[in-house]
This record gives C-alpha cells, structure tokens and sequence, in this order.
C-alpha cells in the first residue's frame, strides 16, 4: 500500500463513521489514479458516492475530450478523443477564461477560471478540472465531483494552506516531532532498502518496533491535540489570554491570539503557580521519570 493509497483509505474510513458525503483537499502529490479509484470505490446505501477528493494537477497533466461518435465501421471504436497538455490551455484558449470575485479569508481578490471535463486515463473516467489564473501565477486543480460548481473547487482548495499553517504551528510551537523514540532493532535504513525488509526480524524484533511506531504515533498525536486545546483557549479565552499576556508584540492584528500567544500565557501561568499543583499525581509521574532518566546519565557517565 503506497502513501498516497493510505492517505484516501483512511480518508474512507472516516467518512463511513460520519455517515454523510466528504471532500478531501489535497495536494499534487495524491493527484494520481490509485487515490482517485479508492475514493470512487465508497459509496453509501444507495449507491452514491461518499468521498469526493479535490487535487491540485502536476503540471505535466494531460486529458481527452470525448471519443468521437460510432461510424458503423469495422474496427475498434475509439475510447478517447483528442489529447490534451493542459498547461498549454491557458495560452490557446485564453479567451475562454471567465472572471470571477472570490472572497478567501476575508479578502476579495480577482481571478479567472476555465472549467472542462475531460476523460483521464488512470481512472479511465471524467474528472473535473479548473484551470486557474491568479494574478501571475496558473494552476490546475482537479476535482472528482462533476457537479461541483468552478468556484467552490478553487475556494475549497485555497483552505489548504490552513493545514501548512496547523503543521507549522504543530512543529515550532507544540514541538510535536521532537520524539526520539527508536530501538536497535531497526537499524538505519539505506537508499535501496525499504520498509518490506522487516518481515526478516524475529518477532521479539517486530514487537520492539512496533512499541517505537506506537509510541511516536501517540506522542505526535498528542501534539495535535495540545494543538487543538490552544486554538480552543484562543477562541473562548481571547481577552482572558490578553489580559495575561506579559510579552510585547509590535502590533496587534487580530482580537483572536495566536496559539504561541496562548502557549506563552499557559506557560507563564503555570510556574507563577507552582507551588500549588506540584503535589499533584502528573506532576509526580514527570518527576520520577525524570529522576530515573538523570539516574541513567550518571550511570552511562560513571
């Protein structure tokens, strides 16, 4: 199962516990046949589909217009017709293109559009495809959904830089991939070796590596939900978060602070107030590992 494969599966999985119709945003990586075919393959009671995925195209994208119709001819019919190198339709059909205002994170900003549905041969099958002009820069985007109207594909897809921005605050913030868990079983992997080599390890081996898998799944897990607690203190407790914050900020752009604004108030809450909570159950957990792991220093020193 590849990454881009894993990505839609659990995708579908979450979808069928919603119960109701998804659309997943995601980048240029995931535009290929296998994520569109996994996708196409949920469909609820009734036979609707229940994922949708929105991609943005890689450049070298191509496509087909229909097939022209049966002659009555012998011979094979043909499947496609003409052949299309997307990125070459914003120079041969710039007069196509139709002007829109679109409203994204508060602001309106001017683009044009050219909507076409076309055949793609890795599915063997229609998909959507926006090609987009904003200011200087042009991209495709291609979406799943042929009913879905032009703008609210490229809408849809400009929330995806949000997700940069949760990563970003996931890394330098939370510090949610700072795990060192590891085990010498798995040694280092090398250019040509690849994941499928650790059917070879006993199972004592697979047990261990299995222990560090889960244990650096939990601890990013972790982060994103500290991540989460913050954007919901920064929503709730804004004037709170505020009225506390002793930092100096040159100026201020939003009622709503940022989650390094709230982290910094928790943090300057939380030793302003030790005295009172460090007899408390966490804090002894933290401290005793804390001491077995300088016990260990000294040891390895000694």
């Amino acid at each position: 199962m590849s990454l881009t494969t894993l990505m839609v599966f659990s995708a579908t999985r979450l979808a069928r516990q919603l119960g109701h119709q998804c659309i997943v945003v995601l980048d240029a990586y995931f535009a290929v046949g296998p994520s569109f075919q996994v996708a196409r393959e949920l469909l609820d009671s009734e036979g609707n589909r229940m994922l949708h995925l929105i991609t943005r195209a890689k450049r070298n994208v191509v496509a087909y217009v229909d097939p022209p119709p049966k002659t009555g001819k012998r011979g094979r019919p043909s499947i496609y017709g003409q052949k299309l190198n997307l990125m070459e339709l914003f120079c041969i059909r710039a007069n196509q293109f139709q002007p829109a205002e679109l409203k994204i994170y508060g602001q309106s900003k001017t683009i044009s559009f050219l909507c076409l549905d076309l055949l793609w041969k890795p599915i063997k099958g229609k998909v959507r495809f926006v090609l987009v002009i904003d200011g200087t820069e042009r991209f495709i985007l291609m979406c799943s959904n042929l009913s879905l109207a032009p703008l609210e594909i490229i809408k849809a897809y400009s929330y995806r830089f949000k997700i940069e921005v949760s990563f970003k605050v996931i890394k330098r913030v939370i510090g949610a991939f700072y795990y060192h868990f590891w085990t010498k079983v798995l040694s280092k992997l090398k250019k040509q070796q690849t994941t499928s080599d650790l059917t070879d390890i006993n199972g004592d081996g697979q047990r261990l590596i299995a222990h560090a898998s889960n244990a650096i799944e939990g601890f990013v897990n972790f982060g994103c939900i500290a991540t989460g607690i913050l954007q919901i203190l920064a929503l709730d407790c804004n004037k709170l978060v505020w009225k506390k914050y002793r930092g100096w900020l040159r100026t201020i752009t939003s009622e709503i602070p940022s989650e390094e604004t709230v982290r910094s108030v928790i943090q300057q809450n939380f030793f302003h107030n030790f005295r009172f909570f460090k007899d408390t159950l966490i804090y002894t957990i933290i401290t005793a590992k804390r001491s077995k792991t300088l016990r260990n220093r000294v040891k390895q020193v000694a």
